[in-house]
Formats: structure tokens, C-alpha cells, sequence
């Protein structure tokens, strides 16, 4: 079992997320990930479960369980970037 989420921390990591994707293809300068919101490490892969209920951090094994309002809080950070 992960640690939780808030509401509001996930949706700055869906906005970081968001903006790594957008900034990707470009041929400027790379957009790190989000760190691990617990250890603040930089993962190279961030996994969020097919159904929305957990992310896991590669690097640092952290994995964070969401709430449904966490994931949609998420989801709407991620489209608004």
C-alpha cells in the first residue's frame, strides 16, 4: 500500500507531467520529470496504474495511492498546461 496524494499535489504533478509531454517532441531544451513529491528525486519513468489508482516513481520505489477527486484534480491540471 502507497501513501496518498492530496488533491492539490496531484495536480501539480499532472501539470509537470503535462508539461514534459508537451515540451518533448521539441527540439529545445529537455523537460525534466516531476520529482518524487516524498524524496524529491528525479525518476526517469513515472507509471500511472490503467485505472487511475496509484502512480509509481521508478528510481525511488515510491508508489502514491489517488483518490478519485485526486485523479480528477490530476487530470484537469494536465489538460489546462
Amino acid at each position: 500500500m502507497g501513501m496518498s496524494l492530496t488533491p492539490a499535489r496531484t495536480a501539480r504533478l499532472f501539470a509537470g507531467l503535462g508539461t514534459q509531454q508537451q515540451a518533448f517532441p521539441s527540439s529545445g531544451r529537455p523537460v525534466p520529470l516531476p520529482h518524487c513529491p516524498a524524496c524529491r528525486r528525479r525518476p526517469s519513468e513515472i507509471v500511472l496504474r490503467a485505472d487511475g489508482s496509484a502512480v509509481d516513481f521508478d528510481e525511488c520505489g515510491h508508489r502514491f495511492t489517488l483518490t478519485r477527486a485526486a485523479l480528477l484534480a490530476g487530470l484537469a491540471a494536465q489538460r489546462s498546461v
